[in-house]
């Protein structure tokens, strides 16, 4: 029986809507939390040996710590961005403004996943050219990082997409006076 192994309790009570099991558990921190609303008791011990399998293999989440939204935590992470210059600066704003708030910014992080956001950067090439899209997704990409570093998610999901290819056009180095630095320039089309 599961219930031998967990560290934890499962508790029934009843409601209008029938009996409902409570899990009492601890955080790898040792404050005690709970989770109730299980339709069963083996439902509510499974999912008390997922905490517990995530917690020995230090991969543990606290549910509470990733219901905050995209959109909210992006301004956090842009907050702790003092690194960046006015112009990069003006630019990341943007495109949360424009490209990332509108789609996702409603979502909780812990409710974001990879599919959600390929199927959001899917949507963006339809508008946007492969350079823009890849310059929006890696914005994003870097909040969620944070909040992997910060234990509010396990994973970045927007890590690892299949992004539209950026097709470069030949290079031609033109120097524009004798002794400066070559700058790189497009090839002019014949």
């Amino acid at each position: 029986m599961i219930s031998n192994l967990l560290v934890g309790s499962v508790t029934p009570y009843e409601t209008a809507a029938g009996r409902r099991y409570q899990l009492l558990y601890r955080k790898p921190d040792r404050a005690q939390t709970d989770k109730r609303g299980f339709k069963t008791k083996r439902e509510a011990e499974l999912f008390l040996a997922s905490i517990e399998t995530s917690k020995s293999r230090g991969a543990y989440v606290n549910p509470t710590l990733s219901r905050v939204t995209v959109g909210d935590w992006c301004e956090r992470w842009v907050a702790t961005r003092t690194d960046l210059g006015a112009s990069t600066l003006d630019r990341v704003e943007g495109i949360l403004r424009r490209n990332i708030r509108p789609s996702l910014g409603n979502v909780a992080h812990g409710d974001l996943n990879r599919l959600q956001v390929q199927q959001w950067a899917s949507a963006l090439s339809e508008t946007q050219s492969p350079w823009s899209v890849r310059k929006i997704v890696n914005t994003l990409s870097g909040a969620p990082q944070l909040a992997v570093d910060d234990g509010r998610i396990v994973a970045d999901p927007a890590a690892k997409l299949k992004l539209p290819k950026v097709v470069k056009e030949g290079k031609t180095v033109s120097v524009a006076r004798a002794g400066s630095r070559p700058r790189w320039g497009r090839r002019e089309s014949r």
